[in-house]
């Protein structure tokens, strides 16, 4: 197989027609050996056609990035990309919940757990709770790890704002349902915003981890410490932040008093939006009668990784009533989020979300267990963290293959190509050289009879005086062989000869068509036709006499 690098553009005619913007990927531990030497090939599955030898690099040429100064303040880590507040970040409505009163009335949780600003601890702003279980199901419900897409700060101030969130589709991506709730799992992916005419390519982890008991079986303050512990850092010196102690203390204080509890940091930088929440909740439909208890924890990041002018402005796929974006998925736009839409002033199209790629890892641990080991495997957990870097460069190639640039893409491509060593080029030659050898010695020091093929062999016993001699070789002249009547009898003939077998003893030919031990006695106008009867001794031998003409009765056929 002989391998090279090649651009994924001059591959485009064999992608496949609708490749798959979602991978899914077995991490457990029987599984790491394999993805350590598959992963590229793993990568690039369901990508190109059948037959095409090709494996993803982590060879991208990413661009440019540019972004601006912050439009508005104090309102948590985001990535800002105009002047007109066009700006990306983490979900900071992840802790946003209500209860609702006996009379229908919903009770924002914001009323008795604001959020805070601090200052002087390097965090844009955080949460701290511990709080009713009536407010436990609207967390429980959306997807974690949504980004907010801020169009512009006009719509981001209205008395609802009206900004996007990338979502994933319900139809196409499972982690619609496995990213809600709880459960161990990573989800990486990669999407553009565009606005008008700039696009803007990101990458973005989330991260989840649960642990689950049911009641009357309370989590024990060692496993709340330990997976707290082995998230926080794989640094054994980092493990030991206070934070860590202080969590796990109001963590089992909510658990004594039948409470639910969350904290949670919103942050960021230039070009990164970071967002972490540890909770412990405990669903109720019955008021005092929690269904489980939940610990979960959950890291979501978001980095810029590209910016872009095209072209051309991006067109809508629609119309609609209200604010709307064009909604792609792998490259292909397919809906718009119209129907989401609200009724607000001066509706416009703002531009396009297009998730382009996107990995599902699972097989980190069971969330279901009430044992920090077995809810997070510390072997896959290691060995994602260690891989991110590396997967998240094969995931921003997958995505730039089908949505973004692939002249940017570099690829390895397979093509067989015929190995020929020294070894094998000898043994040829040596053989071509005795073959002509053998060919020389045949040809010196054997007789016709040995040098030629299996019908000379047949032949060359019979010398019929004709003066041809047969010549060392395999080519020779075709033998006329006919099948003639003599009389009654039918005999072959070999370039008009006629031969029989006998016995050493001389005995009277003997004619076929007739009863044994009866001889035809041949009239003189045949005689002349006859063969003369050999009258040597010795074993059986071919007898053969030229037939100057046929007979008068055979000229007819």
């Amino acid at each position: 197989m002989h391998y090279q690098n090649v651009s994924a553009a001059s591959m485009n005619q064999s992608l496949l027609e609708d490749p798959s913007y979602i991978i899914q990927l077995d991490t457990g531990r029987n599984n790491l050996a394999t993805l350590d030497q598959q992963l590229p090939n793993l990568m690039g599955a369901n990508l190109y056609k059948a037959g095409m030898n090709v494996t993803l690099t982590p060879d991208v040429h990413r661009g440019s990035i540019e972004i601006t100064n912050p439009t508005q303040k104090n309102v948590g880590g985001r990535i800002w990309l105009d002047g007109e507040g066009f700006s990306v970040g983490s979900d900071d409505n992840a802790m946003v919940t209500w209860k609702y009163e006996d009379n229908g009335t919903a009770i924002p949780l914001e009323l008795t757990c604001p959020f805070n600003v601090p200052t002087g601890v390097g965090v844009s702003y955080l949460w701290n709770c511990t709080f009713e279980n009536a407010y436990v199901q609207p967390l429980l419900t959306p997807v974690v790890g949504r980004p907010i897409i801020h169009y512009d700060d006009a719509s981001d101030k209205l008395p609802i704002p009206d900004w996007r969130r990338v979502s994933p589709s319900r139809a196409k991506n499972v982690w619609a349902a496995f990213g809600a709730g709880g459960g161990t799992a990573l989800m990486k992916q990669v999407f553009t915003i565009t606005k008008k005419n700039r696009r803007h390519t990101f990458i973005h982890n989330v991260f989840r981890t649960t642990m689950l008991t049911v009641p009357g079986v309370p989590f024990a303050r060692t496993e709340i410490n330990d997976i707290i512990k082995r998230t926080w850092s794989l640094n054994v010196t980092e493990q030991q932040a206070p934070l860590i102690g202080r969590l796990t203390d109001s963590i089992m204080a909510a658990q004594a008093t039948n409470q639910s509890f969350m904290f949670g940091v919103n942050d960021g930088s230039d070009l990164t939006a970071t967002q972490v929440s540890w909770e412990f909740l405990m669903p109720e439909f019955i008021k005092g009668d929690p269904e489980y208890s939940l610990m979960r924890i959950s890291l979501s990041n978001i980095t810029l990784i590209r910016s872009e002018t095209l072209p051309q402005e991006v067109k809508p796929y629609g119309t609609c009533d209200y604010s709307f974006s064009n909604l792609a998925y792998g490259g292909v736009v397919t809906e718009t989020d119209c129907a989401t839409g609200s009724k607000v002033p001066n509706p416009h199209f703002f531009g396009q979300i297009d998730t382009s790629a996107v990995l599902i890892l699972y097989g980190l641990g069971d969330g279901r267990s009430n044992i920090s080991a077995k809810a997070l495997e510390q072997e896959p957990y290691v060995w994602n963290v260690e891989n991110s870097e590396r997967i998240d460069d094969l995931l921003i190639a997958r995505a730039f293959i089908v949505a973004v640039d692939p002249a940017q893409v570099t690829l390895t491509s397979g093509r067989l190509k015929p190995a020929i060593s020294q070894l094998q080029m000898f043994l040829v030659l040596l053989s071509a050289f005795l073959a002509v050898v053998a060919w020389l010695l045949l040809t010196i020091f054997s007789t016709s009879h040995w040098s030629s093929s299996l019908l000379q062999n047949l032949l060359a016993p019979m010398d019929m005086g004709s003066g041809r001699k047969m010549n060392p070789g395999y080519i020779n002249p075709v033998p006329d062989i006919k099948l003639q009547v003599i009389g009654a009898s039918k005999v072959v003939t070999v370039d008009n000869a006629i031969f029989r077998l006998e016995p050493d003893s001389a005995v009277p030919f003997e004619n076929p068509g007739y009863a044994p031990q009866q001889h035809q006695q041949l009239s003189p106008q045949h005689q002349q036709y006859a063969p003369q009867q050999y009258q040597g001794q010795g074993p059986v031998v071919v007898q053969a006499q030229e037939i100057s003409q046929a007979p008068p009765y055979y000229k007819n056929g």
